[in-house]
């Protein structure tokens, strides 16, 4: 008697053990062969580089946006929110002057190429020595002659100022220097040179060149084309 119950208990505790097994089997089978379980996955917008603080990144953006352009004019809408509104009107004006009128069609296909960029983060200015290329034409009704990536360089004085959260440029000067670069000091250049298109110290205008010298500052009228082609 008692040697029957215990095989009926080994009889109930053998299937128990099936039972569990196949019910592992069919689960471990599943999590195998069964479609990928869906998970939710939350997307974090990457942040842009700051407006707040001048950088070479911001710098870097407005001279691509500044200086790339399929022939005069055709980039405004590109530069004009980088700019201050008195500094977009004064931009504006020089593109519209005869000396660089007389280019437009002729001047096409121009491309930022790169920089090399000194920062003020004090007074907020960058001097910036900018390469570009562009494509020269003869003539505007033929390709014949025409010289393409023609290599040029500008250097320039930008001068920000801040509007709300935004850097935004308000100045724009050619510069030309009378003396080198001192190569042991090489990020530094006169606070002096610091203007505004609202209230500009040197009295000069967009296109004028300013003169860096170990003395100090001087400025005269452009006659070339300068950057604003």
């Amino acid at each position: 008697m008692i040697n029957e119950q215990k095989l009926q208990l080994v009889k109930r505790l053998g299937i128990g053990a099936a039972v569990v097994l196949l019910l592992l089997t069919g689960f471990l089978g599943g999590l195998r062969f069964g479609k990928p379980a869906k998970v939710s996955q939350k997307l974090v917008p990457v942040k842009g580089a700051s407006t707040s603080a001048l950088s070479t990144n911001n710098v870097t953006h407005f001279l691509m946006e500044y200086y790339t352009k399929k022939e005069l004019t055709e980039n405004r809408n590109r530069y004009k929110n980088l700019m201050t509104d008195e500094m977009y009107r004064e931009a504006v004006a020089a593109e519209n002057q005869p000396v660089n009128q007389a280019y437009k069609g002729y001047i096409i296909n121009q491309v930022y190429q790169k920089a090399t960029i000194y920062l003020d983060e004090t007074d907020l200015t960058a001097l910036c020595v900018v390469h570009y290329t562009n494509t020269q034409r003869s003539s505007l009704q033929s390709t014949v002659g025409e010289l393409k990536d023609q290599a040029n360089m500008d250097t320039v004085l930008l001068s920000y100022t801040k509007e709300g959260k935004k850097l935004l440029v308000n100045n724009i000067q050619n510069v030309a220097f009378s003396e080198p670069l001192d190569a042991d000091n090489q990020n530094e250049y006169p606070e002096s040179t610091t203007a505004s298109s609202s209230s500009n110290a040197l009295g000069t205008k967009p296109n004028d060149k300013v003169s860096i010298t170990g003395s100090g500052v001087t400025s005269s009228s452009a006659t070339g084309k300068g950057g604003h082609q």
